[in-house]
């Protein structure tokens, strides 16, 4: 125990010792006959115990940790319970009435199953443990098959009749109904948000809910269910728990506890053909062959053969034909490079998914015509997030082509945490895929922030142009912002993705920009795909 506990000890000792020793006074005052002396000391000595008490008891509440708290269980009543209790309060009352020996015996019986019921149901729930097994590759849209395990550790008592559930927040212990009204009182708009924060939809809730239901479980042994589920979402699905419930044995009471676990399944974007379009591209096709020597497969020339050539280019049909040794040369390839830059940033004039639009315009004005408009804007920002969605679908097929291809693919984005260095192959793949599941529309930061003082500005940047007149536009005109500023694209990216500039490498630029806003130069070495046509 630490200096703090050894004084609350030693204040509480005393604190009793002294009320003891003045009951002790009142005791011998009470042999005495005297009587208001006596009265007086014991009520001291009730106070001193009183304070004592009051004393000690939060200080232990605070600092002892109650483990049983840990593997608490909970009880609800179903409707045959509660009609059972009914007819258990008539029997006795009908008993206390009438004095009836056998409502009495029937009375007792009741009440006897009633705690049989209970006991029976909690000896179930006790010293289960739960195993999730999940692949390491689940796309969204596909049937995904998860192993749920249920491992008894009792050592003679059976458990029957459980359901498992997972669970993805730490407040899920309640009914449907319960979560439903404090999942919609979280999602109420508070004005205490600053816009230029970046801001990202909240993750996807866990769809897996209800996993398996699981008759009977053996003493010391284990069970496994397998089931497919689908995941109709990109993202990470946090696991913070299971709920286990039983009715068992008569379905007068549900009862369930939780178990804590920590884990979260990553579901993959899934990847989707891609137009013929894309295929008619011969750099992204890798059809690009430079007209110089190398070890490629397709004819370069012939020539005479030397003594330092491999044996294995010997062309033996020009040999016999010409009476020498002639050897084949071969064109060189091309390396096959992909580069995805990923506009993550909203338009100017746009809102983040994550805040209401009447709350970003209340911020810039205060007039209520302008509030009124927020519901027009709140639907521009759901169209968004569809795009947003089609977009990354975009960049996954993409991905997904091209490694197929044997290409070297990259992703860049606005956001450092989501790019992923230049590489082939089908681990590689699942890279890609893993930074596009997480991957989230941001704001871009203000002019004033403090990233954007200390970096350096190299040039005419398109975005402070534009970020200053947005906000004069959407003082004056909310609705049309967006359309006035040209789209808000942050030709800062320039800036921030210096491979734009590169022309010796192709690129995908998958952006929100308006059409009209993409300097020309970028045009000569990259394929813009825009949100807008998605």
């Amino acid at each position: 125990m630490n200096r703090q506990a050894w004084r609350d000890f030693f204040i509480t000792v005393f604190l009793l010792g002294l009320a003891f020793v003045i009951a002790l006074l009142s005791s011998a005052a009470a042999d005495q006959k005297s009587t208001h002396l006596a009265a007086i000391a014991a009520a001291i000595s009730l106070v001193l115990a009183l304070i004592g008490a009051l004393y000690i008891i939060p200080r232990l509440a605070r600092n002892v940790r109650l483990e049983v708290l840990r593997f608490a269980i909970r009880t609800s009543f179903t409707v045959e319970g509660l009609l059972f209790v009914v007819f258990l309060v008539i029997i006795g009352f009908a008993a206390w009435n009438n004095g009836n020996n056998l409502l009495y015996l029937v009375l007792s019986a009741m009440i006897a199953f009633l705690i049989a019921a209970n006991l029976i149901a909690r000896v179930s729930l006790a010293d289960v443990s739960i195993q999730l097994r999940f692949p390491d590759h689940i796309f969204a849209g596909e049937p995904a098959n998860i192993s749920v395990t249920l491992l008894n550790h009792k050592r003679f008592m059976p458990s029957y009749s459980l359901m498992v559930e997972a669970l993805s927040e730490a407040g899920e212990d309640e009914d449907d109904e319960e979560e439903d009204k404090s999942r919609g009182a979280k999602a109420e708009p508070t004005n205490k948000v600053e816009r230029k924060a970046p801001r990202s939809a909240p993750p996807p809730r866990s769809g897996l809910g209800k996993l398996a239901y699981f008759v009977l479980v053996p003493a010391r042994s284990s069970s496994r269910q397998r089931i497919e589920h689908t995941f109709g979402r990109r993202g990470r699905y946090p696991i913070t728990g299971f709920r286990i419930a039983t009715k068992f044995p008569a379905g007068f009471f549900k009862k369930w506890r939780r178990i804590d676990a920590a884990g979260e399944i990553l579901v993959y974007p899934k990847p989707q053909p891609l137009d013929d379009f894309y295929h008619a591209l011969p750099m992204l096709a890798g059809q690009i062959q430079s007209h110089a020597r190398g070890s490629g497969d397709d004819l370069y020339a012939i020539r005479r053969y030397h003594p330092s050539d491999h044996m294995r280019y010997i062309d033996w049909k020009a040999t016999a034909k010409s009476s020498a040794m002639m050897v084949r040369e071969h064109m060189r390839e091309d390396e096959w490079r992909l580069t995805i830059v990923f506009d993550t940033a909203l338009p100017v004039g746009s809102t983040s998914p994550g805040i209401a639009a009447a709350d970003y315009f209340r911020k810039r004005t205060a007039s209520a015509s302008e509030e009124s408009r927020g519901n027009s804007a709140n639907l521009d920002s759901n169209d968004f997030r569809e795009r947003f969605e089609r977009a990354v679908l975009m960049a996954a097929s993409l991905s997904n082509h091209f490694i197929l291809e044997r290409a070297e693919v990259e992703l860049i984005t606005t956001s450092d945490q989501h790019n992923v260095p230049s590489s082939s192959g089908q681990e590689h793949l699942y890279k890609l895929l893993a930074a596009l599941a997480t991957l989230q529309p941001t704001e871009p930061p203000d002019e004033g922030d403090e990233i954007d003082k200390k970096r350096p500005r190299r040039g005419w940047s398109f975005f402070g142009r534009a970020k200053r007149q947005s906000d004069s536009e959407i003082a004056r005109d909310p609705a049309n912002a967006s359309r006035k500023t040209n789209g808000g694209i942050a030709w800062r990216l320039l800036e921030d993705v210096p491979v734009l500039r590169d022309d010796r490498r192709f690129k995908v630029l998958i952006t929100s920009a308006r059409k009209g806003t993409i300097p020309a130069h970028i045009w000569h070495s990259a394929h813009v795909v825009f949100m807008d046509d998605l």
